[in-house]
């Protein structure tokens, strides 16, 4: 009797060619769990262009063409930035203030030293107003309001805390701390008279359904005011008879405050379920791309607008075991939303806060300080941060080509890059990197599993990384 090996055929494995990404942008809410993966809901440092990932915004010390501003003196603390003009000689010259606990320092554009003013206070707002052709700083702090006026701090008679100001209709308007659900002004093209008259100052009181008033802004001939959860239309003329109010709007979150910024056309805000376009009568949500970053909420956020972008600075504490995130600081974000063409740009790993628009007739620049740099900063396209690379992460969520229970290999990778990077890949809780240089354009990788996390980092000055291919073999089981 004669016997015979059985003999068994091993499928074939079926081999495909697909690109890693597109490298379209950011947006949590168009994740795939196939390639290729061209929305990420983890990318920092990069930004997006025509299917690359490229070199994003860069911080950098503050230069207005041959002007460099010197060294601030060391203030110890919170502090706040703010622009206005000055009389230097008859002419008008853009002014910077940073104001303290205690102390208030200021200098003019193309001068090369600090000015300090005492003041036994700190003033966390501030709005500015023409009166009588002079060019005034209404500051409010925990001891009340002062005005900065060429140089010189001036007194307001004016009792109470002020949290909120803005200027509408030649009047000045506050949120007072402690008067709940009012709103208090000066006189008509007076600042410096507060007095209860009905043809002086005054307040307007109104209902506190939508939560304690927190910002107001002057916005196409109305008053509006922001609420922790609506916001009220204001029609204030300069006879207070004729004031009226509106509620006209209804948040289903928790407004942030400080996000709230005038756009053009628009009001910006962010809240915990988004960002949102107010046009004075209708809002519209414009972007819920970065709601996992926003829905924990966040205090110390400051805002501005440039350029057609907003952009929002808050500082994050959330864990992560990628990228910088090792040092045992918080991590400040900066989120500049493009209401051109709706992409989105974050970075992370710095610090960048205490945000104004600085405006003249021949430049528009976003400009705040740093934790990390003792000079006025600004927001550029360089890509560095005080001239150093910022480490550039891009990562997508989980991958299993659509197919959960079977065993895919990646085989290599082909590639094509002016400046080297990191190619790394998670498979069954252990990661693998890969350095992909310009010298070589494909490489071994060989890595077996039923899913896989992708990610790219660098630490380049530069970037042009053009979409990877990757070889994978797909497994049926036996």
């Amino acid at each position: 009797m004669i016997f015979y090996d059985k003999e068994y055929s091993l499928p074939k494995p079926k081999r495909k060619t697909v690109m890693l990404s597109g490298f379209k942008g950011y947006d949590e809410t168009k994740l795939t769990s196939n390639l290729p993966c061209d929305y990420v809901d983890c990318v920092y440092n990069f930004s997006f262009k025509n299917g690359r990932l490229v070199n994003s915004f860069g911080i950098n010390e503050l230069k207005l063409g041959e002007t460099i501003l010197p060294v601030l003196p060391k203030i110890e603390g919170d502090k706040r930035l703010f622009a206005t003009k000055m009389n230097v000689g008859g002419e008008i010259k853009s002014t910077l203030a940073v104001s303290y606990q205690n102390g208030l320092e200021y200098i003019t554009i193309g001068e090369t030293e600090w000015h300090h003013l005492d003041c036994q206070d700190f003033f966390k707002s501030g709005v500015n107003y023409l009166y009588n052709d002079d060019d005034l700083l209404i500051l409010s702090g925990e001891k009340g309001i002062k005005v900065f006026k060429n140089g010189e701090l001036c007194d307001v008679q004016y009792e109470g805390q002020i949290e909120a100001l803005c200027v509408h209709n030649e009047r000045i308007y506050a949120v007072v701390k402690g008067k709940r659900n009012s709103l208090w002004f000066s006189d008509n093209f007076d600042p410096f008279n507060w007095n209860v008259s009905i043809d002086e100052g005054g307040y307007i009181g109104f209902d506190g359904t939508l939560g304690n008033v927190k910002v107001i802004k002057s916005f196409i001939n109305y008053l509006y005011i922001f609420c922790d959860y609506g916001i009220y239309r204001l029609t204030a003329f300069a006879d207070q008879n004729q004031f009226s109010m509106k509620k006209v709007y209804t948040s289903c979150g928790r407004i942030f405050a400080p996000s709230i910024t005038e756009c053009g056309e628009y009001i910006a805000f962010a809240s915990e379920d988004g960002v949102y376009l107010f046009d004075g009568y209708d809002v519209s949500r414009y972007s819920i791309k970065t709601n996992d970053l926003l829905k924990s909420g966040f205090d110390d956020v400051y805002a501005c607008y440039a350029h057609h972008k907003y952009i929002l600075s808050f500082t994050n504490t959330a864990a992560s075991d990628y990228g910088i995130f090792t040092r045992d600081i918080d991590n400040n974000i900066l989120l500049i939303f493009d209401l051109a063409d709706k992409s989105v740009n974050l970075i992370r790993g710095i610090s960048f806060s205490r945000l104004i628009t600085l405006s003249m007739s021949d430049y528009n620049r976003v400009i705040g300080l740093s934790d990390d740099f003792d000079k006025v900063a600004q927001l550029d396209d360089s890509g560095l941060y005080f001239g150093k690379a910022m480490q550039k992460y891009w990562q997508t969520n989980e991958i299993d080509f659509d197919l959960p229970n079977g065993v895919k290999v990646i085989r290599t990778i082909e590639y094509n890059t002016p400046y080297e990077y990191i190619l790394g890949i998670i498979a069954d809780g252990e990661r693998h990197e890969f350095l992909l240089t310009p010298k070589e354009k494909k490489k071994s990788i060989y890595i077996k599993s039923q899913s896989f996390v992708f990610y790219i980092r660098s630490d380049n000055n530069l970037e042009n990384i053009r979409p990877p291919k990757l070889e994978v073999d797909f497994i049926d089981k036996v």
